[in-house]
């Protein structure tokens, strides 16, 4: 009997173990280059199964050191949620799931974007095996506006923190635009992802993802201290640790895929698949750079495949100034809308819309089509 039970319990919790893994809901590799002009949109269907409390995890590389990446609702392309709007490429980037967010994203997906970093993969992490263990209860410190205000933590705190796991500083009282910053002994930013980031909910969690990050938390002044936590509009209350249990899900066949990214041939500006949703939430953005050296005897070529039909839609494409409220390219006070039958657009230059390409760059909307190819065709 003492057998089949010891054995019915390992059954258990080894199904139990096999079932929470690290799921893999994105396969890049999806380029985000220069001038927020890349993203892509996770769809809604990849968090079906999600929950408050899952970790969303974006796996990035060959990022410069100034690359931001934000979390965004293709609605209205404002951040899910105000801490991540902008934040700094530094390793992994990780999300954590609220009602909030949740609610936008099972709805309408998820907007990548940023500049200068490249997608390696998304996945999702179970709630329940993100595994938290206070270790520094306090006291609390009320963070001023001004700055000014920061509490010390002492290099044993941290004893325990590995790679990988995430210190989770627990706050109240957050106020509209709260930051955290988090120094060492010196008085140095940790790394520039923590130097003012930006804190809502009832906490914030910095992940430990090199070891360079974990020898800073093992150097202290002779009073011990190893890190200072400051910033403003919220309450400091305590920290704790946050470990990973979850093993990588190897069953990548319901994953949505990056769109192949192509070399560039002379000429070309865009090649690729880039979906503009019957939702009006596609647009590609292209800065000023290429057109530096045109005429206005040049003309842009841009070629496309049309969504399947769907009642009450017409797939439509409008130019627009890559600044401000996207003003029309032509320089018409509304939109200028043209229908799509299948042929390839040609948008040529004039004097006015050439200097605006010169200025401002392009950007290029509507519904009901897949963005193919753009190309740049200069005068003989």
């Amino acid at each position: 009997m003492i057998r089949f039970l010891l054995g019915l319990i390992l059954i258990v919790w080894s199904c139990g173990f096999l079932s929470a893994s690290e799921k893999t809901i994105l396969i890049g590799p999806k380029t985000i280059g220069a001038g927020w002009k890349d993203n892509i949109v996770i769809k809604p269907e990849q968090f079906k199964d999600a929950g408050p409390g899952d970790i969303m995890t974006v796996y990035t590389m060959e990022a410069k050191r100034t690359a931001q990446i934000a979390f965004q609702d293709p609605k209205d392309w404002q951040a899910v949620s105000p801490e991540y709007g902008a934040m700094s490429v530094q390793g992994p980037i990780r999300m954590k799931m609220t009602d909030e967010i949740l609610a936008k994203i099972k709805e309408r997906g998820l907007i990548l974007g940023g500049h200068d970093y490249k997608i390696a993969q998304v996945t999702l992490i179970p709630a329940a095996e993100m595994v938290e263990k206070l270790i520094y209860r306090g006291p609390g410190m009320q963070m001023k506006d001004d700055w000014s205000a920061s509490i010390p933590i002492a290099k044993g705190v941290f004893k325990n923190v590995k790679v990988g796991d995430g210190i989770k500083f627990l706050v109240s009282k957050v106020q509209p635009g709260a930051a955290i910053k988090l120094m060492d002994f010196r008085w140095n930013t940790m790394d520039p992802t923590v130097d003012g980031a930006a804190v809502g909910g009832d906490s914030y969690t910095y992940y430990i993802n090199e070891q360079s990050q974990l020898i800073k938390l093992q150097l202290a002044g002779s009073d011990g201290i190893c890190m200072r936590v400051g910033g403003k509009g919220y309450k400091f209350e305590k920290i704790a640790i946050v470990r990973c249990m979850a093993e990588p899900d190897e069953d990548l066949s319901t994953a949505q895929r990056a769109p192949k990214e192509y070399k560039l041939q002379p000429g070309e500006l865009f090649r690729g698949e880039k979906l503009f949703p019957n939702d009006w939430s596609g647009n590609f953005r292209i800065t000023a750079e290429p057109f530096q050296d045109c005429t206005s005897n040049d003309v842009l070529v841009i070629s496309y495949k049309l969504l399947p039909k769907q009642e009450g839609v017409l797939p439509k494409i409008s130019f627009r100034e890559n600044t401000g409220k996207w003003q029309d390219i032509s320089g018409a006070e509304e939109p200028v809308w043209m229908d799509l039958n299948g042929t390839d657009i040609v948008l040529p230059f004039d004097e006015m819309i050439l200097d605006k390409l010169m200025t401002y760059g392009l950007v290029i909307t509507g519904l009901g089509f897949e963005l193919t190819r753009i190309e740049l065709i200069r005068a003989q």
